[in-house]
């Protein structure tokens, strides 16, 4: 049975994966936060959204392009049709599911206040610069933001000042501490003695520039969709924040963008711990479909596995990488130097929330071969978490001693 085609606007109470008909999929927990048309009997059930890898991607990549985070996305916007579909057994029953076809986030109040934004610059070049007040008369340096507040004041809200538009052009976008490329959106203006320069968001709160890392999944897909092998594609990303242009900075996440149209990437997105977890492609490139995902993760026909290559350090000792690959958890042994201590209860949550945001934990667990069985060596943490998030397989990186 099919009702008709609805949309719903609300935000997400849980995220889990989970697959139907062999393909993986969002199932993702719905708290509606403006009424809608649903059908009778249908408008106080709880609503579960099913939404494929690809659906995912752009929603999450929706959300952080306007600087906000899943955590607090509370407009998502989902059409699509009420089925009435099999769930596995470890879903909720009696909810009203809703097969997604298209998801939005750029809600009305922010298109308004974007248009209101880019009004105000146009007419900003015959505004004076905002006077600022500082909170220390004996300091030698304060810091002013774009938007012509100084930082100790927030509730001082502006369109970027021609102090900023004039100092950006003076160096160039370049920040001059860290030597960052910078958009006049996110640079803050530092007095020091009888100087203004531009510093970026980091130096501004006296932070160094993370050291960025793409992960294997998104490596590959890179690698898949450009065609490059996946050491190419990893300098590509790792190197993109550095040589382009911080253009946006959210609570939880940067963005990064590249005037260069020869460039097949666009634009970059990375947490302010350095982990890339998305990037835009240009118009016209053939991006390759995250079909056969696992926990975020992507696989297509260019990934090299590499067996046998790469080495690590377990407290100390080295150990010889013999594979990556996944394993069902009760394949995995766990010795009872882990079972006698249970990590706090903090760092575990702490991988959970990581699993719900991203769909994959933050690194594989680490398995030593003992004849025919695999014993946890490190991620003790992880593999806790992957249980209590019903995962049935984790991401495994298998090793032996390197002097075995």
């Amino acid at each position: 049975m099919v009702l008709p085609a609805i949309r719903i606007k609300g935000k997400p109470t849980s995220i889990k994966e989970i697959t139907l008909k062999n393909q993986d999929m969002i199932a993702m927990g719905f708290e509606e936060t403006s009424s809608s048309d649903l059908p009778n009997g249908l408008s106080n059930k709880e609503k579960l959204i099913l939404m494929d890898l690809n659906q995912w991607q752009e929603l999450i990549q929706s959300i952080v392009s306007v600087g906000d985070s899943l955590n607090n996305a509370n407009d998502i916007i989902i059409e699509g049709e009420i089925k009435e579909i099999k769930l596995p057994d470890d879903n909720p029953k009696g909810v009203a599911t809703i097969v997604c076809s298209k998801t939005e986030y750029y809600k009305e109040e922010k298109r308004e206040k974007v248009k209101k934004e880019t009004a105000e610059r146009k007419n900003e070049n015959n505004i004076e610069p905002h006077s600022h007040s500082h909170s220390n008369p004996n300091s030698n340096s304060s810091t002013t933001s774009a938007t012509g507040s100084t930082t100790n004041d927030a509730s001082v809200k502006k369109a970027i000042s021609t102090e900023v538009i004039e100092l950006h052009k003076k160096y160039e976008g370049v920040c001059q501490n860290c030597g960052q490329r910078c958009d006049k959106k996110v640079v803050y203006i530092k007095e020091l003695k009888d100087k203004k320069i531009i510093v970026c968001p980091d130096c501004n709160k006296g932070k160094e520039r993370p050291k960025f890392k793409a992960r294997k999944g998104i490596v590959d897909w890179v690698a898949g969709t450009l065609e490059l092998d996946p050491r190419e594609a990893r300098k590509l990303l790792e190197n993109f924040p550095v040589q382009y242009a911080m253009v946006a900075m959210g609570s939880q996440s940067r963005v990064y963008w590249t005037w260069d149209k020869e460039l097949k990437i666009d634009t970059l997105f990375a947490s302010h711990n350095g982990e890339i977890f998305n990037v835009n492609f240009r118009k016209g490139i053939e991006v390759k479909k995250l079909s056969e995902s696992n926990n975020g993760s992507w696989k297509n026909k260019w990934v090299n596995k590499r067996v046998g290559k790469g080495r690590l350090f377990v407290k100390n000792i080295e150990y010889r990488i013999i594979d990556k690959t996944e394993l069902p958890l009760e394949e995995i042994q766990i010795p009872d130097a882990f079972l006698e201590h249970t990590p706090r209860r903090e760092k575990i949550e702490e991988k959970v929330q990581y699993y719900n945001q991203y769909q994959q934990l933050d690194k594989s667990v680490i398995v030593v071969k003992k004849g025919d069985k695999s014993e946890l060596l490190d991620g003790y943490t992880r593999y806790i978490a992957s249980k209590e998030l019903n995962l049935k397989k984790a991401k495994v990186v298998i090793v032996e001693k390197a002097d075995s």
